[in-house]
């Protein structure tokens, strides 16, 4: 479990910075613009396209991150329907439908990237190839789906949920 533990941190980690670089490279890319509009009169040709594209990336990523923390949001109208003996098993039963939804959403996906590689799909403004940027999709369903399959085989590793206010 502990390998585990170490490998989930890694994983956090690695897309904490990619997160964090593609914010950065979206703020980047509109401060460019507003200063170029700004001092030169007209903007950085297809700066506010890369920051679209960038906070695309980053919000993507997010989701594996918030699943990563215990983060989304669930109704929580039916708690107390079943005894509190019950949660473990409900909270691994959970975490094994959430792991089968995400990787079967992350199989779309990887025929979604395919496709878009096969056609030569290529971007509105600035066209570059697109299927680099989608392949973030898979990537961040199936992260997650690994860590749900964790968190179902060993519960320890799940983080707290988070206070709600």
């Amino acid at each position: 479990m502990q390998s585990t533990r170490s490998v989930l941190k890694g994983l956090w980690y690695l897309e904490a910075t990619i997160c964090a670089l593609a914010f950065a490279a979206a703020v980047i890319a509109l401060m460019a613009d507003v200063v170029g509009r700004e001092v030169f009169g007209h903007g950085v040709f297809g700066a506010q396209r890369v920051a679209v594209w960038a906070t695309a990336v980053a919000g993507l990523v997010g989701f594996a991150l918030v699943t990563a923390e215990s983060g989304h949001l669930r109704p929580r109208f039916a708690d107390g329907w079943l005894p509190r003996a019950a949660e473990p098993v409900i909270e691994r039963v959970a975490d094994l439908v959430s792991a089968t939804i995400c990787v079967f959403l992350g199989s779309h996906a990887i025929d979604f990237v395919r496709s878009s590689y096969e056609l030569g799909d290529r971007g509105v403004g600035i066209t570059i190839l697109v299927w680099p940027l989608q392949i973030i999709l898979p990537w961040m369903f199936l992260s997650s789906a690994f860590r749900y399959l964790c968190f179902a085989a060993w519960p320890d590793l799940r983080p707290a949920p988070k206070a709600e206010h």
